[in-house]
């Protein structure tokens, strides 16, 4: 006797497909459209207010963070069962564009995933670090965190482009 009938299974996997794509595309676009609403937005706003509004912005990237986080696992996750049930794409198969284009996704998700670790870093650096200089210091090393966290934050906004970029020319081939 057979549990389930073979249209019951296929509609099934389906539909765990189907759900892993538009949960994919959903954190996709909340993670890589915060990174730029954060750094295109915010930012600004809060470097005309300089000095009284630095708690604030600190405070909203911390948070933005974690988020960021959740987001970024839920791509990682959704992306391998995508690529999982894909028929299109191989690892290191370079034979059609939209392959290559699937491969330099891969890779910028990879890059911004190591600078999200870079940041959170950074930011716990940022927390302890001192402002005062000491004999021989040119720059204190809250500066430097500070300066850190702001590439960080820059490298983090053109990778989203080149993804976005990427995306849209996936689309087309």
């Amino acid at each position: 006797m057979q549990l389930l009938s073979t249209e019951a299974v296929v509609s099934g996997i389906t539909y765990i497909y189907w759900a892993a794509l538009y949960l994919h595309l959903f954190s996709a676009v909340a993670w890589l459209g915060g990174i730029l609403f954060v750094t295109g937005v915010t930012r600004p706003i809060f470097e005309y207010f300089k000095d009284t509004s630095f708690d604030i912005s600190t405070r909203i990237k911390v948070r933005f963070l974690g988020f960021t986080w959740m987001l970024t696992w839920t791509t990682l996750i959704t992306g391998l069962v995508i690529l999982l049930w894909s028929t299109r794409f191989l690892f290191f198969d370079f034979s059609t564009l939209w392959s290559v284009l699937m491969h330099l996704k891969i890779l910028f998700f990879i890059i911004v995933f190591v600078l999200n670790l870079g940041l959170r870093s950074s930011y716990r650096e940022l927390n302890a670090a001192r402002t005062e200089l000491e004999t021989g210091e040119d720059i204190s090393p809250r500066d430097v965190a500070l300066w850190r966290i702001r590439m960080i934050e820059q490298i983090e906004v053109w990778c989203a482009i080149a993804i976005l970029f990427i995306v849209s020319l996936a689309q087309i081939n």
